[in-house]
């Protein structure tokens, strides 16, 4: 039987209102039907790899986990995770890249970060580790990784990609 890792409250105001950190949500959430949608239609099984607690003040004491694990035939192949941006800014949360890295080893399975910009109505993909990414400091103070726009490929590129695993 798997142990539950604690969890812990969160005794800080964030900067980012709980409508705006809602708001990030609702993007990737659109953009995770679009991207579950498209693999499915190619064969694939998106399954729910993780528990979403967006709407709880608490956070689980290990790194974040990426959206899906994505069967073929019945076998694990990868794992994806799906971001939904308001502009072209193709990166997410440090934190979230440090751990789907530690996922990726830790179950040996390719991670792929598929993000949607609703800005140009189009998105890209990039499979990690990627070589060249720039780590900045956000207007929330939360750390990120920006993808190098040549490392990425298209968002509809993603089924072939995973039929290669």
């Amino acid at each position: 039987m798997r142990r539950k890792r604690p969890l812990k409250e969160l005794n800080f105001n964030p900067i980012k209102s709980k409508r705006k950190f809602l708001e990030n949500y609702e993007l990737s959430d659109r953009a995770a039907q679009m991207g579950d949608e498209m693999l499915r239609k190619n064969g694939f099984t998106p399954i729910p790899f993780g528990e979403d607690r967006r709407n709880e003040r608490v956070w689980e004491e290990s790194k974040d986990k990426p959206d899906r694990k994505i069967l073929k035939d019945d076998r694990e192949i990868a794992l994806v995770d799906w971001k939904g941006k308001n502009k072209d800014y193709w990166m997410i949360n440090e934190r979230a890249y440090n751990g789907y890295l530690e996922w990726s080893s830790k179950l040996k399975l390719s991670v792929y970060v598929a993000i949607w910009s609703f800005q140009s109505n189009r998105g890209k993909f990039v499979k990690l580790p990627t070589g060249k990414v720039t780590r900045k400091t956000e207007w929330d103070r939360n750390a990120v990784v920006v993808f190098d726009l040549k490392r990425m490929k298209a968002w509809k590129d993603l089924p072939a990609e995973l039929n290669i695993l």
